[in-house]
């Protein structure tokens, strides 16, 4: 799908704030409610838009320590870390690099501090054969938002 200047203010605003009624959306693009919402409908259908959801702090969910760990795959295929990665529950982010050797950046986030000690000394370090941990401490709240343009679709 072809997304033109219209698309792209649509989408920016979605991002801006996903409760936005499509009554407002219409007045701030110059096109109908049905205009707008047949635009919404296609670029969900089309896989553009893959969902609408409300960020909360991860404070408010009793998560009070937040953090990166970067580890080294080496003596496990990584189907198998994988399939054992998904079920941990601090785990909310997977990454991979292969660059000489296999590596995993992990974002996680844990109750407090002995919950981290008890996740750092868990059945993980069966797949890591090395482990950093980062711990993202005092940072203000974010809302992370793509960045538009007509040149990227």
């Amino acid at each position: 799908m072809k997304l033109d200047s219209t698309d792209l203010k649509i989408l920016t605003l979605l991002q801006e704030n996903a409760r936005i009624s499509f009554s407002s959306i219409a007045s701030k693009v110059h096109l109908s409610t049905t205009a707008v919402t047949r635009r919404i409908e296609l670029m969900q259908e089309r896989g553009i838009i893959r969902g609408f959801r409300t960020l909360i702090a991860p404070q408010a969910g009793g998560k009070t320590v937040h953090g990166f760990m970067i580890g080294g795959v080496y003596t496990v295929m990584l189907h198998d870390f994988y399939r054992y990665i998904r079920t941990v529950t601090e785990v909310v982010r997977c990454e991979t690099i292969i660059s000489g050797g296999k590596e995993v950046i992990l974002e996680f986030y844990c109750d407090d501090f002995d919950a981290l000690l008890k996740f750092y000394n868990s059945d993980i370090r069966k797949y890591l054969d090395s482990m950093t941990v980062y711990l993202v401490t005092d940072t203000p709240y974010k809302d992370v938002s793509v960045p538009l343009s007509s040149n990227g679709w």
